[in-house]
């Protein structure tokens, strides 16, 4: 990983200060990593109750009970039903419990791999496992904001179909 040797041909020996940094910052990315996804989950599970409002409204359409009521079409029925089940399948794939991991367990600390025993309890091994659930995160995390995206599109797809449902019945 380093190609500057030192005193032997050996690596320098990072210093435990940089170290106890690099596992703060490390550590700091876990919790923003973790308020990211309570954040995306939140707003997916929002974008799904904009939904039903949608699809609530469309029905109201349909239901008003004078002679002058605008009737829901069947193929926007038919439509909107797909774009809801579709939606409701990229909203349940962005709250469905996914395995992060957002720090280390505290016997990883505790009791560090033989190897790591004996030295500091915060190493440079620590934080290279940290920075490699970082990385494992940041793409499912990326992912979760994909379906998001996906989730808010299909609700504009769905505004765009009952306005024109009602549009082609006037």
């Amino acid at each position: 990983m380093n190609d500057v040797a030192g005193p032997g041909g050996n690596p320098p020996a990072p210093d435990q200060e940089r170290v106890q940094l690099a596992y703060q910052v490390a550590m700091n990315l876990c919790d923003a990593q973790d308020r990211t996804v309570g954040n995306l989950r939140t707003r997916a599970s929002g974008i799904f109750a904009a939904a039903a409002f949608v699809v609530t409204f469309s029905s109201s359409v349909h239901l008003i009970g004078n002679a002058a009521a605008v009737e829901f079409p069947l193929w926007a029925a038919v439509s909107l039903l797909g774009v809801i089940l579709v939606q409701g399948f990229v909203v349940m794939l962005v709250v469905w419990p996914r395995p992060f991991t957002f720090g280390h367990s505290v016997m990883e600390v505790l009791d560090p791999p033989s190897a790591e025993a004996g030295g500091p309890p915060v190493n440079r091994a620590l934080v290279l496992r940290l920075v490699h659930t970082l990385n494992e995160n940041k793409r499912q995390i990326e992912l979760l904001a994909r379906y998001y995206r996906w989730a808010t599109l299909l609700l504009l797809v769905e505004v765009a179909l009952v306005l024109a449902a009602v549009i082609s019945q006037l």
